[in-house]
């Protein structure tokens, strides 16, 4: 072996170890959401202010993250979850509403017949200050203006397997929180599809592919590997070379060493996909309020 496979290698083992720290921020958010009413304003800010800490110290020194969507896509997915949490602490904290605001702002800018934003700006500037922040808080916007280099054909390199790292226990469908319960979900209308297609393997794309919310579909894979990972589906090759999900017996599941599921997947993928199984719904269907 080279030494560009054995950095190839490296960089991929670092990959996984970011998306894998990047999937336990996102759990400790959940929690944090969880506790929201039960913790003082101080205390959820300063939680909140850790979790962005620990996503600055993943990120810093791999600016080429943007090679990996699935990183990517999970560091938007806590950035998001960040500024809800935030949210619901200052509303639980002070009982400041959006409706609140929204009348605020009515009273401020709508005078009889005539719209005065003006008196918006003029209010906000005198707080206004300049944001400086890194690019995992803002991943899909560049800061600095690139320079436009003229691009050459690169030799094409072969992509070497690399080792897959994972946790021996897994406790993702035991837990009682927003994940288990959203996995749970998924296990559900995965049976009720496999029984209704006589109990033939489901298209794994089709499966996971959401094609009017590329997110979901990212959240659907994940939570596919944790089924795959609990031995209640596997995963096989198709006539097509496309994979195939089958759910396991549960007689068979017994001595069964576990496994895990590891898919890429971009946009440009997703939606390679919906058109090749002429998706119009998604077959998944997220977890209602009402049950979670």
């Amino acid at each position: 072996m080279d030494a560009s496979q054995n950095q190839s290698q490296t960089e991929g083992s670092a990959q996984d170890a970011r998306i894998l720290c990047l999937q336990n921020l996102i759990e400790k958010n959940i929690e944090l959401e969880q506790q929201i009413e039960n913790n003082t304003f101080g205390q959820s800010i300063a939680a909140i202010e850790e979790i962005i800490q620990t996503a600055d110290n993943i990120s810093k020194g791999h600016e080429d993250r943007r090679t990996n969507s699935t990183e990517l896509v999970l560091d938007t997915e806590l950035l998001r979850r960040n500024h809800d949490v935030v949210a619901k602490a200052i509303q639980h904290n002070t009982n400041f509403t959006d409706r609140m605001l929204v009348t605020a702002i009515n009273d401020l800018v709508f005078k009889e017949h005539e719209e005065d934003w003006d008196a918006v700006c003029s209010l906000a500037i005198q707080f206004g200050r300049p944001l400086f922040t890194n690019d995992s808080m803002l991943p899909f916007i560049d800061v600095s203006p690139k320079e436009v280099v003229q691009k050459q054909r690169a030799p094409r390199k072969t992509k070497s397997q690399v080792d897959e790292k994972r946790p021996e226990k897994s406790d993702q469908l035991e837990r009682k929180d927003e994940g288990a319960a959203s996995v749970t979900h998924m296990m559900k209308q995965i049976r009720q599809i496999y029984r209704e297609g006589n109990q033939q393997p489901i298209p794994y794309f089709k499966l996971i592919c959401n094609p009017n919310n590329f997110m979901d579909t990212v959240q659907n894979a994940l939570q596919l590997s944790f089924l795959v990972k609990e031995n209640y589906i596997s995963i096989e090759n198709g006539e097509d070379g496309l994979p195939l999900v089958r759910v396991v017996n549960s007689k068979s599941v017994e001595g069964n060493e576990p496994a895990q599921a590891i898919c890429s997947i971009d946009v440009s993928f997703c939606e390679k996909m919906v058109k090749h199984y002429n998706l119009r719904e998604p077959m998944l269907k997220k977890l209602p309020v009402s049950e979670s």
